[in-house]
């Protein structure tokens, strides 16, 4: 029991910190989008995003899932006490990305004014060759992160995530700033922008260079190192066995990556040009997809950024159990990802839903996309849940069967447009995202179900989060009733996020109240907590809030 509780605070601490991490990012990430927009205008802007999706695909061809795989073997490697094995897989990852990141930059830089043209401006190419130095650095820090990962550290990884937004959005902002005050133009705003890909990337390269120096591969390695015999441990492979493993492995997981912006672009083809043949006019087509794609789908990434750290801490994790053959407790830490996730997707889903419309007013100025982000909302839990198994099924070494789900999803996902996008407009895309997601899900607990071996407590993990959430949206309501019964006097904008903050923090407050009331979340599960774990685990205990 000792050892699951330890097994279970490791996991619940990775998926914290990197968590907190993912969503520090991704505020700081929104924050200078809309501060870029001022600084360097709509054509600027225009020029910066026709630069940063050619690095955002090259840069998915050059890691191509390796740091994935590298967490995952290294963990292999390092549970049945290989060491040398674990280190061996970060040596010749690190020399195979440096290489095709290389090479990448080297393509990228050179071929900068043919991918300008293709682009539709000529001028992008100052902000394309301003980001090609960035490839030379990126894939060698993602096989770092991954290394740390295998060893379930997570620390490392946060920091340097952190650091590396925080230069990348200094550098943003404040370099497109100076180049602008100098008179260069908005080319050279554009390309200053573009550069804090490569200062933010250098940035956290260089953090990553000091927690390996500052621990060292041995110490690192300390912590997790399992005495086995020896016969347990795994021959020595060639740096040729290593690649072709790495390989194997990445493939279908760098095929994953690419098919998840499917779904986006499902929509960036079919929702317009079926609500054109429909009888809408161009600017309303393209407007009403503004809503969805400029509004809705936006506010997904944040939910999205906490089952990405949630998969990330799981991955090592089963990958762990699996490798010393415990079918029994890697069930047990497949269930633990899934009833986390719950407890997080869960009430993010519902409170989106409820404050939808607060937040699109607070966030846009007006009300006329909050029936797709209702929508949407929903789309969350099940694209949160889906990250979660397909982390499952790729620790378990089947990494090949989320790749046919999402195929499946983003299938029947294109299907359900053509069907409801004419009668329902953008609210119809949103419910075919909804249910594409579902679908992918169910495919991916079905196929998991073969790895589990132990029985699911749906008490636990379903009908006690569904409670505390229901419970939550409820009193979430209450609260937004009570505010407009009092009549503060705000203006539009102001008041609405008001409202926001307030159904925030009353439903966190009552939906952790009613975990700890009912025992969905225990007190060891609460110690685990980052920082805070302890004294407010020590503090729930003496107010006697842990349930039975």
């Amino acid at each position: 029991m000792h050892a699951d509780v330890a097994s279970n605070r490791t996991f619940i601490r990775g998926a914290m910190i990197l968590g907190v991490a993912a969503l520090l990012s991704k505020i700081m990430g929104s924050v200078y989008t809309v501060v870029l927009q001022n600084v360097i205008g709509d054509r600027g802007m225009g020029l910066y995003q026709m630069a940063y999706p050619i690095y955002a695909t090259l840069l998915i061809l050059s890691t191509a899932g390796v740091p994935v795989a590298v967490s995952k073997f290294v963990s292999e490697h390092a549970a049945v006490g290989d060491i040398e094995g674990a280190h061996r897989i970060y040596r010749v990852s690190l020399w195979l990305l440096t290489v095709v990141g290389v090479v990448c930059a080297t393509v990228l830089f050179a071929f900068a004014q043919t991918f300008a043209g293709l682009s539709g401006d000529p001028k992008a190419v100052y902000a394309i060759r301003a980001i090609a130095p960035a490839l030379l650095v990126v894939p060698a820090l993602s096989t770092m992160r991954g290394y740390f990962q295998g060893w379930q550290v997570m620390n490392p990884t946060a920091v340097s995530q952190v650091v590396e937004q925080l230069v990348r959005v200094v550098t943003i902002i404040a370099g497109a700033y100076a180049v602008l005050h100098f008179g260069f133009g908005d080319p050279a705003g554009a390309a200053a922008a573009a550069f804090g890909a490569v200062s933010g990337g250098a940035a956290g390269l260089g953090v990553m260079g000091y927690f390996l120096w500052r621990m060292g591969h041995a110490r690192a390695a300390a912590p997790r190192r399992v005495a086995v015999p020896a016969r347990s441990r795994r021959a020595g492979l060639s740096t040729f066995a290593i690649l072709r493993k790495l390989v194997y492995y990445s493939i279908p997981v760098s095929l994953g990556a690419l098919v998840v912006p499917l779904t986006s672009n499902v929509d960036a083809l079919t929702v317009t040009n079926l609500l054109k043949l429909h009888g809408a006019a161009q600017a309303a087509a393209t407007s009403e997809f503004g809503l969805l794609a400029g509004r809705a789908a936006k506010l997904m990434m944040f939910p999205a950024a906490l089952a990405g750290s949630i998969g990330v801490a799981l991955l090592p994790s089963i990958s762990e159990s699996s490798a010393l053959r415990d079918d029994s407790e890697t069930s047990r830490r497949i269930l633990l990802g899934m009833r986390i996730t719950t407890l997080f997707a869960l009430p993010a889903a519902v409170g989106l839903f409820v404050l939808a419309k607060p937040v699109d007013i607070a966030l846009f100025q007006n009300s006329a996309g909050y029936h797709a982000i209702q929508i949407l909302a929903l789309a969350t839990f099940f694209s949160t849940l889906q990250t979660s198994l397909c982390a499952g099924l790729q620790g378990v070494g089947a990494v090949y069967l989320p790749v046919g789900s999402l195929v499946v999803g983003t299938a029947l996902k294109v299907a359900l447009n053509f069907l409801l996008v004419p009668p329902f407009g953008i609210d119809g895309a949103a419910l075919a995202t909804v249910f594409s997601y579902a679908f992918a899900s169910l495919l991916n607990w079905l196929a998991l179900r073969r790895y589990v071996t132990v029985g699911v407590p749906w008490g636990d993990y379903i009908w006690k989060p569904a409670a505390a959430t229901f419970v939550m949206a409820g009193c979430t309501f209450a609260a937004l009733a009570q505010w407009h019964r009092v009549h503060i006097e705000l203006s539009g904008r102001l008041n609405a996020g008001a409202i926001t903050v307030l159904g925030v923090a009353v439903g966190a407050l009552v939906y952790g109240l009613t975990l700890l009331v009912s025992g969905a979340l225990r007190e060891h599960e609460v110690a685990a907590l980052p920082r805070i774990g302890r004294p407010l685990a020590a503090t729930c205990r003496r107010l006697g809030l842990f349930g039975p």
